[in-house]
This record gives C-alpha cells, sequence and structure tokens, in this order.
C-alpha cells in the first residue's frame, strides 16, 4: 500500500505524566470563488499515551524518520485509535508498520468529505460504540451519537479528567507555524480561529444537536487534548460550556 508521506511537524513533547503530544500538518484544497482552488495548510495533533512500554497513538499523524525513531525509544507503537470521521488517512502507515491494534469511531474511512460515490479505503479491527473498554487505563469512551458521520471523545480518569477529542472540540486561539498563508487569511473568517470552540467545519458538515454538544461539554474534565489547537490543561471545561450555551442561544 503507498502512504500518504510524512509532512511537516514538530517535536514530541510530554505534556503530562506519561501522554504526549506532536503538532503536525495537513493539507487540502479549498475554494477560492474569484481565484479558483487553494492548498489550505494548517494544524493537527496527535497524542500518544505511555503504558507500561506500550504506546497508544490518538489522532495519528505520520512523522518522519526521526520521529518514529523517537517513538521507537519512548515504546512500541500497540494500539492506534481514530475519534474524527474526517481523520485517518496515516492510521494505516502505523497499523501495518508495527502491527497495531486499530481501533475507530463508527465511521467508514473514505476519501474527501462527501460519502456520495465514496468507496471505503480501509477498514479498522475494532469498531468503537459508546461506553467500550478501550485498550487504556481508567479511561472512557464517548460518541456523539447525533453526528453524522459519528465522532468521539476519549475521558481519562487522571488530574481532574482529561478529554480527548478530534474535530468536534477545537482551540485554535490563534494561528500556529503550520498555517500557510491562506489559511492564515481564510481560516478566521470561517470561525476557526477561537478558543475553547467546537470546530465550525465539523457542526456544519455533522450537524450535531446542541443539546448533545451541551451533554458533552459538561462531561468531568479539566483538561482539554485536541486534534486542532493548543491543549487547555486546567478550566477547559468552563470554556466550552460557555462555547456550547452560545450555540443553544
Amino acid at each position: 500500500m503507498n502512504y500518504p508521506e510524512a509532512l511537516p511537524h514538530g517535536e514530541l513533547t510530554q505534556v503530562l505524566e506519561n501522554i504526549y503530544l506532536v503538532t503536525g500538518s495537513v493539507s487540502m484544497k479549498a475554494p477560492h470563488p474569484k481565484w479558483g482552488p487553494f492548498n489550505l495548510v494548517f494544524s493537527r495533533n496527535m497524542i500518544v499515551i505511555k503504558q507500561g512500554g506500550d504506546l497508544i497513538l490518538i489522532n495519528s499523524v505520520r512523522l518522519s524518520d526521526k520521529g518514529i525513531a523517537e517513538l521507537d525509544e519512548l515504546g512500541d507503537v500497540k494500539h492506534i485509535i481514530r475519534l474524527a470521521a474526517f481523520h485517518g488517512f496515516d492510521d494505516p502507515f502505523y497499523k501495518e508498520t508495527f502491527g497495531a491494534t486499530l481501533w475507530s469511531v463508527d465511521a467508514p474511512y473514505l476519501r474527501g468529505f462527501s460519502s456520495e460515490g465514496s468507496a471505503e479505503y480501509y477498514r479498522a479491527d475494532r469498531i468503537l460504540k459508546s461506553g467500550d473498554a478501550l485498550p487504556i487505563n481508567k479511561a472512557s469512551y464517548h460518541e456523539f451519537s447525533t453526528s453524522t458521520p459519528k465522532e468521539g471523545l476519549i475521558l481519562l480518569q487522571r488530574n481532574k479528567g482529561i478529554l480527548i477529542s478530534g474535530d468536534s472540540m477545537q482551540n485554535w486561539s490563534r494561528p500556529d507555524e503550520y498555517f500557510n498563508w491562506f489559511a492564515k487569511w481564510m481560516m478566521p473568517k470561517m470561525g476557526f480561529i477561537s478558543p475553547s470552540n467546537f470546530g465550525p467545519g465539523w457542526l456544519k458538515m455533522a450537524k450535531p444537536t446542541t443539546s448533545e454538544l451541551m451533554e458533552k461539554a459538561m462531561l468531568s474534565y479539566d483538561t482539554l487534548l485536541p486534534a486542532h489547537g493548543f491543549p487547555i490543561i486546567e478550566n477547559a471545561r468552563e470554556g466550552f460550556v460557555s462555547a456550547a450555551k452560545r450555540l443553544q442561544d
């Protein structure tokens, strides 16, 4: 299988005990009414949980050879977890390179953002449902059931609660070094650049109910580790409860 190449990314950085984050990038075509399609390049995060000698990758981002060597020093990649239906193109690389078990939100692997005419290009070993056991100690899986396609969250029962999100809960308080000029110009206009933010693209496409947004915002957590944006180490819940209230008004 031909895997997507590794795109620019940063260092693997410890953010909490036995939890690491690496910020990478993704490029996609975005239409412009006057000038045609442009490459929109922006950041995405992979979370790595170390459990004994094993590693669990969440929201996978393919790393360079140097990055893979750092992973190897940290532990053995045993599991990959896909939380966002619109993510996952780096999952096959990790599954097949390391012989890892692939867990996925209940959504097919499709190219693009529309299921019409799209063929499923990959399949997970395990499909997740709310309440399912995870390969992470003291963790629970929560599903946005009113979202189409589905979207997942992982809640770790440690440090007053740590929530890990995909596209649903974001914290891009500002563009970072992985945004190209077009993304820096366009994404604020689209509502993406805002702290404690439910992803505007995800809201538009997946259409979860505002009552479920509030339900998930009210989970018991203090920290958010998002796929998009900066980690919120303290008081994350307060910001997302406020964001859910604004969407209900």
